[in-house]
């Protein structure tokens, strides 16, 4: 196999696997980085954690294995190369289906409060994945989950997710296409309580380095799936202008 592309030697057969494993990371890099799981999505969902994933399986098991096994002239050498070509790329695809089937599918708002929901939030209530494709913009897919006016209809919807332990992020039959006039100012929460749980974490002279000073804008919590932060909107326009890395409470 590797012998004919010209490749000798044991570090030679080596290198030539993890050159063709790094062509192959730097496609997978693209779409985790740019597609799946983009902008702040990347630490707040798990791109990182995902891409740790196709990283062992795609520039290490390959090419450590090859680099244990190969040996020029080695009785059955073509045999021991291709199980290894065929145990990366099952494992690879598994770790491809998994980084995608967790990538987040939205931010919904809801309550004064932001979520990410992927494919699994939908699962773990026994709710059917929805599809997505039809509201504007790219994933993942900013929504709002507008409840009804009326108090009563309101009532029994919330009760009914006590009931069942469901998230009102995950009622995407009441997804609307999210508006920054959907934001409720009262529901912000006071640069004085951000600036307070910012003791230890400093995340607050990195945004006014970045941006205005904080009376300048509005921030809501924000539930991801591996952290708990705050989202920032333009106080003056409305518009969103980026994510405060202080955690927020739960």
């Amino acid at each position: 196999m590797l012998e004919q592309v010209g490749v000798t030697g044991r570090y030679g057969a080596f290198l030539a696997h993890l050159g063709i494993s790094l062509a192959i990371f730097g496609v997978l890099t693209y779409l985790v980085v740019e597609v799946w799981y983009p902008d702040f999505f990347f630490y707040t969902d798990g791109g990182w954690q995902g891409l740790r994933l196709l990283l062992g399986v795609d520039l290490v098991l390959g090419p450590l294995l090859t680099l244990i096994v190969y040996r020029t002239g080695k009785p059955g050498l073509r045999f021991d190369l291709s199980v290894i070509a065929l145990v990366q790329a099952a494992c690879l695809l598994i770790g491809v289906w998994i980084v995608h089937d967790q990538r987040p599918l939205a931010i919904a708002y809801v309550d004064g409060s932001f979520y990410s929901v992927c494919a699994q939030s939908f699962r773990e209530v026994d709710a059917p994945v929805p599809d997505l494709s039809a509201f504007p913009g790219p994933y993942p897919k900013w929504v709002t989950v507008a409840l009804p006016n009326d108090l009563d209809e309101q009532s029994a919807i919330r009760s009914e997710m006590l009931r069942t332990g469901r998230m009102l992020s995950t009622l995407a039959d009441r997804y609307t296409p999210f508006k920054p006039s959907d934001v409720d100012p009262k529901e912000a929460s006071s640069s004085e309580e951000i600036i307070d749980r910012d003791r230890f974490t400093h995340a607050v002279p990195r945004w006014t380095q970045a941006h205005a000073k904080m009376d300048h804008y509005r921030y809501f919590r924000f539930g991801a799936r591996y952290v708990a932060e705050y989202v920032g909107f333009d106080g003056a326009t409305g518009t969103f202008a980026g994510i405060l890395e202080t955690p927020s409470p739960r």
